[in-house]
């Protein structure tokens, strides 16, 4: 399945067959670490996400320029949704600026 548009998407594609080692996000082996969203509030969906029972996977972070939460889903899989403070590119897309 391609998720978005014809310039920019997301191709979904189950597996063909169970891995040996269950996939563990962040234990640098190739896989998918997490999938991002932009969403135009992220505390009132994170509101949401708890009281339906889903896990926080990070501590909000605090920057200038975004807000993320993550959260896992009962497969494990990490999920994050990004609620941007600005319209620069440059500003939003900066790591270099300490997210706590």
């Amino acid at each position: 399945m391609h998720i978005g548009t014809d310039d920019t998407y997301i191709a979904l594609n189950p597996a063909s067959m169970e891995p040996q080692t269950p996939w563990r996000p962040y234990e640098g082996v190739p896989g998918i670490n997490h999938l991002a969203y932009e969403v135009d509030d992220v505390e009132a969906l994170r509101g949401r996400l708890k009281s339906a029972g889903y896990k926080d996977s990070t501590v909000p972070n605090a920057h200038p320029y975004r807000k993320r939460v993550y959260f896992y889903d009962p497969e494990g899989n990490d999920w994050e949704f990004v609620q941007y403070l600005s319209d620069d590119p440059a500003k939003r897309n900066d790591y270099h600026l300490p997210d706590s």
